[in-house]
C-alpha cells in the first residue's frame, strides 16, 4: 500500500500514464514518461497526463507503480521501455556507463500489476 510523501505538479511532455516512471526532461519543471534507466528520475506519476497537460509525480516515500514484469519484494527497480518497474538487471546494462534506479520493490507482483516501490531515485556510475 502505497503512502505517498512529496508530490509535485509538473508540465508533462509527450503522453505520461499513471503509474509510470517519470523523467526530468532538461526543462524546467517538466518531465516525459521514462522509456529506460539512462535519465534522471524525478520519481512517479499518479494518474498521468491531464487535459491541461500536467502530471503529479511522486517524488518521496512510498508510490504505487506499474510492474513491467516478475517483481520480488526487495527487488531494485528500474523503467523499461514503457516507464513501467522492472527489475534491475546488471547483466543487461553492461554497455551503459550510467543507470538511474527508481527505488526497492515493497511487494512482489507480476507483469501489469500496481505494486508498491520507495522513491529513493539512485544513479549507478561505472
Amino acid at each position: 500500500m502505497a503512502n505517498p510523501g512529496f508530490i509535485q505538479n509538473y508540465t508533462a511532455s509527450g503522453e505520461v500514464g499513471k503509474f509510470r516512471v517519470a523523467v526530468y526532461t532538461g526543462a524546467d519543471f517538466e518531465v516525459t514518461q521514462a522509456s529506460g534507466s539512462d535519465i534522471a528520475i524525478a520519481g512517479v506519476t499518479e494518474w498521468g497526463k491531464n487535459i491541461s497537460g500536467r502530471v503529479d509525480v511522486v517524488m518521496t516515500q512510498l508510490a504505487s507503480v506499474e510492474y513491467g514484469g516478475d517483481i520480488l519484494a526487495g527487488d531494485t527497480l528500474v523503467p523499461d521501455t514503457e516507464g513501467r518497474a522492472v527489475k534491475l538487471d546488471m547483466s543487461a546494462k553492461a554497455e551503459d556507463a550510467e543507470v538511474w534506479t527508481l527505488g526497492v520493490a515493497q511487494e512482489s507482483g507480476k507483469l501489469g500489476t500496481i505494486g508498491t516501490t520507495t522513491v529513493t531515485p539512485q544513479l549507478i556510475v561505472k
